[in-house]
């Protein structure tokens, strides 16, 4: 991610639309895996960034955070974010085994080489019974100047998500699309800055100045839609989601 976007995300997360909208996401799905003793559960955020999911996951437990960009660890700090290992998600987690109780990897996956060897590392650090959230971008076609900005490698659909976690034990609890009801809008500024764009350089969405009411009827709109997803699943979106559990007794698969 170029190092403009860590300083515009610490700004804007607390309030731009598709941010609230994804703390609404994890903290919903964070309550209902019940939690209870907060001082005995250990909760990872994998690529934790500038921090406001990290802060919201104290709430539930002792919240780690891993995370490599040295402009992000210093936007960590000044949220007092100290459980923070500087690691590359690309390797091994420094973590031992069946360690975390609840694994967040939200929009990292896209940015790796091998995104299968983490998945796998997440798998060995997860407790028995533990959960993983996965959120990662939709859809190839909604490839813009803004996958550019953040260093994407690629977007996903759901089928090539399920066949990757079907090497793994994982119980699969949820996956579906999100983002439905703003995906043709979206998908129409991003073909355009495409257009406008030299497709070597890009800036992200965020860096879209948006008015103060247009901001909060996105951010309602945002919220309304995740609460739906508690009842169904959505056949397209911007991104997909994933809530996944590690069976008692599960091992992993030889390869």
């Amino acid at each position: 991610m170029e190092k403009d976007e860590y300083r515009i995300m610490h700004d804007i997360e607390q309030s731009y639309w598709w941010f609230v909208g994804k703390q609404f996401l994890v903290k919903s799905i964070l309550k209902g895996f019940s939690l209870n003793n907060p001082k005995q559960n250990r909760i990872l955020d994998i690529g934790c960034g500038t921090g406001i999911i990290l802060k919201l996951a104290e709430s539930f437990g002792l919240a780690y955070g891993m995370e490599l960009s040295s402009e992000a660890i210093r936007f960590l700090r000044k949220r007092d974010l100290n459980l923070v290992t500087r690691s590359d998600a690309n390797q091994s987690l420094p973590f031992k085994s069946n360690t975390f109780s609840a694994i967040t990897c939200l929009d990292l996956l896209e940015h790796l080489d091998n995104d299968f060897d983490l998945l796998k590392e997440i798998f060995r650090v997860c407790k028995p019974r533990g959960h993983l959230v996965v959120t990662v971008p939709a859809f190839d076609i909604q490839w813009s100047p803004h996958d550019i900005a953040l260093h994407h490698k690629r977007r996903y659909t759901k089928a090539q998500m399920l066949k990757m976690i079907r090497e793994f034990d994982w119980k699969v609890l949820k996956c579906s699309y999100y983002n439905t009801i703003l995906f043709l809008p979206i998908l129409a500024i991003r073909k355009l800055k495409t257009r406008l764009s030299d497709n070597t350089h890009g800036r992200s969405d965020f860096f879209i100045k948006l008015p103060a009411c247009v901001n909060r009827a996105l951010s309602l709109l945002f919220v309304s839609e995740i609460r739906c997803l508690k009842y169904l699943n959505l056949p397209f979106g911007v991104s997909l989601f994933l809530i996944l559990q590690k069976p008692e007794g599960a091992e992993l698969k030889p390869q």
